[in-house]
């Protein structure tokens, strides 16, 4: 492919996934080397040059050290391939290397299910990896950036049931061996330079050792002269003088990134540690919804009540009062105290105190009792006496005589209590309830009402 064609290519790359030019203008992604940051030209990018946030970085695997873990292992989640991996570092390299910056990763399913970690590792990375991270958006491997390129460009590649992917950097060459599309193994080893000559014999017995039609395809940069033809069963990816370009073709490695996600090879942790409780989230926001939309609703009824009330009351004083004709009111209507007068008026009263006199004498006409009082309830009807006796016997006795009477009924003993202070004889208080018809109304003189209630036998 010529340079003209490979230029054009790139352009249209950019130009596709939204870039800005890659001459002249601030980078988005940028390679990570041991000389420091570049962009995909070549250029050299300052400090001060980082865009403030969303870089995308790619390291070189000279800075790196990859870790797969052995088949079978039970580490489902990111946080246990760090710590497995975390542990085969300070096994291998000592105690400082348990504090690494790792980026795990893990493909596959089942029995073809592999994971592993990548582990920056030269000396001096740890303080810019540091300076870096608050601009970062991601950090990816070289070779896995290139991995998931390799997987875009060639769909066929990635569905062999076995495949291989040779990523070279001057005298490093990464090597990852797949099946059926799912990362089985990465080595890092050495080249006795960094020639096409001494990269064809490294990948020799890596390709002997390969199953019979399984294809490998050859990527990176740092070679100190274009590859010829290459070895048998391996196919460069991309143009032959890209692998002696100080760095990799842009077309592996200026896709965006995609998010960081749980284990996926990235240095960045993921980028939605929420999204786990989307569900639960929208649970409760749609609960919070409902409560308001009730006290929206109670708040437009409490102002409706209101306004109803308030014309109601203005109507109320928009009309005339009624007038009111108290004559007739008063002519109407008589005051209780009144009422009840008027009805004790209409008593009785000398058939009903000569009654009570009769019944407190005995067959000789003396007195069995000393009367002390008289309480009239004209409305209800009843009446209260009180008075003082010699015994319980007189109390019943004159009871009894004023039960006989006509116009009498419910005469009973209310209180029987001894005189205060020791004194002879008893207190007592009896209660009656008087008929509409006293004797007076029924024609009987009030002689001949008492001398029958004093009676014996009494009233016939």
């Amino acid at each position: 492919m010529s340079p003209s064609m490979n230029e054009a290519r790139r352009e249209a790359v950019a130009n596709a996934l939204g870039r800005w030019p890659l001459r002249g203008a601030e980078p988005r992604s940028l390679w990570l080397d041991a000389q420091g940051l570049a962009d995909a030209d070549g250029h050299r990018i300052a400090d001060a040059e980082l865009p403030a946030s969303g870089l995308d970085l790619l390291l070189s695997e000279h800075l790196l050290t990859p870790l797969v873990a052995e088949a079978g292992l039970d580490l489902p989640g990111a946080e246990d391939i760090r710590q497995h991996a975390a542990h085969l570092l300070g096994h291998y390299h000592g105690p400082q290397a348990q504090g690494w910056p790792l980026a795990p990763w893990s493909q596959g399913h089942g029995a073809l299910r592999r994971c592993g970690a990548w582990a920056l590792s030269c000396a001096g990375s740890g303080e810019r990896w540091t300076a870096l991270q608050a601009h970062l958006r991601s950090a990816r491997p070289a070779s896995l950036a290139c991995l998931e390129a390799c997987r875009r460009q060639e769909p066929g590649w990635a569905r062999a049931p076995y495949a291989a992917l040779a990523w070279v950097e001057s005298g490093l060459l990464c090597w990852l061996e797949l099946q059926a599309g799912v990362l089985q193994s990465v080595r890092h080893l050495r080249l006795a330079e960094p020639t096409p000559e001494a990269l064809c014999r490294r990948l020799q017995p890596l390709l002997a050792r390969l199953p019979a039609g399984s294809e490998t395809l050859l990527a990176g940069c740092g070679l100190s002269a274009p590859l010829g033809p290459p070895p048998t069963g391996v196919r460069v990816l991309g143009s032959p003088e890209a692998l002696a370009a100080a760095r990799p073709d842009p077309l592996l490695w200026a896709w965006p990134a995609p998010a960081p996600r749980e284990a996926s090879g990235d240095f960045r942790p993921p980028v939605q540690p929420l999204a786990r409780w989307r569900w639960p989230l929208l649970g409760v926001a749609v609960l919070c919804l409902g409560l308001a939309a009730q006290e929206a609703w109670q708040a437009h009824a409490q102002r409706q009540f209101a306004q109803d009330s308030v014309s109601r009351l203005q109507a109320r004083q928009a009309s005339p009062a009624p007038r009111v004709d108290r004559g007739a009111k008063a002519g109407t209507a008589e005051p209780k105290a009144l009422l009840e007068a008027r009805q004790s008026l209409h008593l009785p009263w000398p058939v009903l105190l000569a009654q009570v006199e009769a019944a407190a004498l005995d067959e000789q006409q003396r007195p069995r009792v000393a009367w002390l009082g008289l309480d009239l309830q004209a409305a209800r009807a009843e009446v209260r006496l009180e008075g003082q006796a010699e015994d319980r016997s007189q109390i019943l006795a004159v009871a009894d005589a004023l039960a006989r009477l006509p116009g009498w009924t419910e005469v009973l003993p209310a209180a029987i209590q001894a005189e205060e202070g020791g004194r002879p004889g008893l207190r007592f208080s009896l209660q009656a309830r008087l008929a509409p018809a006293l004797a007076a109304e029924a024609g009987m003189p009030v002689g001949a009402a008492a001398s029958a209630a004093s009676m014996p036998g009494g009233l016939p």
